[in-house]
């Protein structure tokens, strides 16, 4: 889970056209919420991913839904307030469902960090406080099947790609290998940035729990090869990594 912010609201969503959903919602129950043009701009706010779990939506294994932050049974003005709204994969909305989160605090990643509340270690959430601790258990987050096994797959594959490029850049003999190689090692670090899928998960387990990148990070620096662009990737991966 990583810190969102709103964009923002569709031009569609007018003043009068909330009102007017609004209550059609409360005349018949209608999925008024919908609209092409609200899972449009809500799947631009996360990078296409879900806004809890950070599983890429709208491929064969995951398809959006629209989650009511504040529960649309319980607070109905808020069924197209926006702001209320996050793109959510299944496995979350489903495991949610109709929590009431003004009654039990979860973390809301449009205003809260959610490094502040939990913390990544082995591609799990761990609790920093209650708050923490009800968002991992309201969410599902460590639903081995659904994320714990995707996420560790996906970090296990990049830290395997660093150490090929590792051992590949200090065997090299020409500037243009090196360069290549670099190249590549900054592609494979480009995959942990916030719009890739589980990036916070990932991002932790380079950055702290596997010991390539410091390796690759010391050797970068001692042969004069560390530049500006791996500087600014590191700050943004650890920006949104969850460590302990």
């Amino acid at each position: 889970m990583i810190k969102l912010q709103l964009i923002a609201k569709p031009a569609e969503l007018t003043d009068e056209v909330k009102q007017q959903l609004t209550e059609k919602f409360k005349q018949d129950g209608s999925p008024v919420w919908k609209k092409p043009y609200i899972e449009r701009a809500l799947l631009e706010m996360t990078n296409s991913k879900c806004a809890y779990s950070e599983q890429l939506l709208n491929t064969k294994s995951s398809y959006m839904e629209i989650d009511h932050f504040k529960h649309k049974d319980k607070y109905k003005d808020l069924v197209v307030e926006w702001g209320n709204l996050l793109p959510s994969c299944k496995k979350c909305n489903t495991t949610k469902g109709n929590h009431d989160v003004v009654a039990e605090p979860i973390v809301n990643p449009l205003t809260d960090n959610p490094k502040d509340f939990l913390y990544v270690k082995a591609f799990k959430y761990y609790p920093k406080n209650q708050k923490g601790e009800i968002t991992r258990d309201v969410l599902a987050l460590n639903d081995r099947e659904h994320f714990i096994n995707p996420r560790s797959e996906m970090g296990f594959t990049v830290a395997e790609n660093l150490e090929n490029l590792f051992d590949l850049l200090k065997s090299t003999s020409t500037e243009r290998q090196k360069r290549n190689c670099i190249s590549k090692i900054k592609s494979v670090l480009e995959s942990c940035r916030p719009k890739y899928e589980y990036s916070a998960v990932i991002s932790t387990y380079i950055l702290y729990e596997d010991e390539t990148f410091k390796e690759l990070e010391t050797y970068l620096r001692d042969n004069n090869l560390w530049d500006s662009e791996f500087e600014e990737i590191k700050a943004i991966l650890t920006e949104i990594a969850m460590p302990e």
